[in-house]
């Protein structure tokens, strides 16, 4: 799936749209048994603008529906975003689990993915998943833009 939406991209900025909206359809077709949106929403509005382009030429309903659906969760992102940098609150995207609180609170507290590790008695790997869940959930790219919003959040 993950190919499949990176060759779309690859295939629409060399203007190759048929076959980069029929590899965007494999990759849905792919994604939309398990509903995974944040493969195509990571990759940023591109996505959304060939999704925009290819709905028309989706036949399965289903299929459509969930198109619809990453193209509504990406217009909320986009829309979250444009919140968090115009006023300095931040919306959501998605809540966070209690553990992915707790792990955005140690960040906060200026603990490093081993000292994390140590506290919540979880794996390296554990720790890195939560803290990237974490970054896009709520649209930050650094540390230090985390611990902002954990003040924001007041999770501090």
């Amino acid at each position: 799936m993950e190919i499949n939406v990176l060759l779309a991209l690859a295939l629409a900025r060399f203007a190759d749209m048929p076959r980069s909206r029929q590899t965007l359809i494999q990759a849905l077709a792919l994604a939309q048994p398990e509903g995974y949106q944040r493969q195509f929403l990571n990759e940023g509005q591109q996505p959304g603008k060939i999704l925009q382009d290819t709905l028309r030429e989706i036949q399965e309903e289903p299929l459509a529906n969930y198109a619809r659906a990453l193209l509504y969760a990406s217009a909320q992102e986009k829309s979250a975003q444009a919140a968090q940098r115009s006023d300095g609150t931040i919306t959501l995207i998605e809540p966070l689990s209690d553990q992915e609180q707790r792990v955005l609170r140690l960040i906060a507290a200026g603990r490093t993915n081993p000292e994390i590790v140590e506290a919540l008695v979880i794996s390296i790997n554990t720790v890195k998943t939560h803290v990237k869940n974490i970054y896009g959930k709520v649209g930050v790219k650094s540390r230090e833009e985390a611990r902002e919003a954990a003040r924001h959040l007041r999770l501090q």
